[in-house]
């Protein structure tokens, strides 16, 4: 890679093409590639916007450029697509200049494909702005009229997901939902309440140039709206950590006191533990176990930087642990694996990954976990079971099975969350022990926090 001239669009090409060829996650390509060539903030951001748009927006991208083509899309050569798409989302989605668009797509063609697919780029691309200019970019892709159809292209979700929501959550729900999932989350950042306040650190980061307000629910919560530089200068020194604002209110509803002993299963990347373990007021035992172990460095990293040594991170298998455990804990959270459908807008091509038969499998890995956070309960304890998703196999199913099968448990109230929560109907939900969140409702992640108690012997 020449990293002195590579350009905004030739990044967000090599970073869809591991996508297309690879597998590999957008966000984790572009990352590797913005680490190599270090762009200026400007390039930076474009190039981030064009692989997250494209890659959010695969379906209505392919629409677009199969009714722009004479040969089926199948029959495209793949670079060549990927530049279409990448050029196409400029000039449907962004306010850009139509002829540097085409300009640098012709480029990107000349350079990674062949004269011919070049020419072809030219053709496609003037044929779109000939459509736009005789119907109307609204008319290009299918509208609201035919909802199944402006959900599954205009709005790219896989016809499953369409499907599951307008059953689950009828048609201005499933609507809602759809275009939350593909707004822009923006960054969201967790004070660490052993180093630094709130207050002090917004002062920090707004002195530094960016805009940034205390935001969401919990009282760490900061939303960053513009000029994120300084953000990543305060996380490298401890001060704060990215960690989404629904994420953020599960420490509070399990709330463990100083002292106290606490288990986090499936706790990588450590979000929720070293939020935990600073409520904990560095005080304690607090064991975080994770299945895979080439994420336990991470959890490890991130409490050395935010300056928390109560934490012994290890990896290994949570619904096998030692005997050692079994009623050793005062306090379980269970973040459990699941399908990830509440952070659609976070992770933008993760919904392509996903199929309908990965809800009830999820739903049951994720069971089979509670049962055993129950066993590392002791009597009196609290156990915290939460997932990002908005499922009911893997959120209030699993929840009522289990309780129907564990009549030593019974939900308890969310204390730590009443305060946080501004809508009645949400503070009545904590209150009874079990709360869904939804990203088009409360305005962050979906996400379902419930907590239990483990009566006494």
């Amino acid at each position: 890679m020449n990293e002195k001239s590579i350009s905004s669009r030739e990044l967000a090409f090599l970073a869809l093409q591991q996508v297309e060829q690879e597998g590999a996650y957008a966000n984790l390509a572009l990352k590797k590639l913005l680490d190599q060539a270090r762009p200026s903030q400007q390039e930076a951001k474009l190039a981030t916007e064009i692989v997250y748009g494209a890659a959010r927006l695969r379906f209505a991208l392919e629409h677009l450029l199969s009714n722009l083509l004479t040969r089926p899309l199948d029959q495209l050569q793949k670079d060549v697509r990927i530049i279409l798409e990448l050029s196409l989302y400029q000039l449907h989605y962004l306010s850009l200049e139509p002829y540097a668009v085409v300009n640098e797509g012709v480029k990107l063609a000349k350079k990674h494909c062949n004269p011919a697919l070049a020419k072809l780029t030219n053709g496609v691309l003037r044929n779109y702005l000939r459509k736009v200019e005789a119907q109307g970019k609204a008319a290009l892709l299918p509208g609201e009229d035919d909802l199944r159809a402006y959900l599954r292209i205009s709005q790219s979700y896989p016809a499953w997901l369409v499907d599951y929501l307008l059953a689950h959550f009828g048609p201005e729900q499933a609507k809602q939902f759809c275009l939350a999932g593909n707004g822009r989350p923006g960054v969201w950042l967790r004070c660490n309440s052993l180093r630094s306040s709130r207050e002090a650190l917004l002062e920090r980061l707004t002195a530094a140039g960016s805009q940034a307000k205390a935001a969401g629910f919990a009282p760490e919560t900061i939303r960053v709206t513009a000029n994120a530089a300084p953000a990543t200068e305060c996380i490298r020194e401890g001060l704060c950590l990215a960690q989404g604002p629904a994420s953020q209110l599960v420490a509070h509803a399990l709330s463990p006191r100083p002292g106290s002993r606490v288990l986090d299963l499936a706790a990588a990347p450590g979000g929720k533990t070293t939020h935990l373990a600073a409520m904990m007021e560095n005080s304690g035992e607090l064991r975080a176990f994770d299945l895979h172990e080439h994420k336990i460095p991470l959890i490890r990293d991130n409490c050395r930087r935010l300056g928390i040594h109560i934490v012994r991170a290890e990896a290994a298998d949570s619904s096998l642990l030692p005997g050692e455990y079994r009623e050793w804990a005062d306090y379980v959270l269970l973040d459990a694996p699941c399908s990830g459908l509440g952070v659609l807008n976070a992770r933008p091509d993760s919904r392509y990954h996903k199929q309908a038969q990965d809800i009830p499998e999820l739903a049951k890995l994720s069971y089979k976990l509670l049962e055993a956070a129950g066993s590392y309960l002791k009597p009196g304890g609290l156990l915290c079971y939460s997932t990002c998703t908005i499922t009911e196999e893997e959120n209030s199913g699993n929840l009522r099975r289990f309780l129907e099968k564990h009549k030593e448990f019974q939900l308890a109230p969310m204390e730590g969350l009443l305060n946080m929560l501004p809508r009645p109907e949400d503070q009545q939900a904590a209150r009874k022990g079990a709360l869904q969140l939804l990203p088009q409702e409360q305005g962050v992640e979906g996400f379902f926090i419930s907590l239990l108690r483990k009566r006494p012997d």
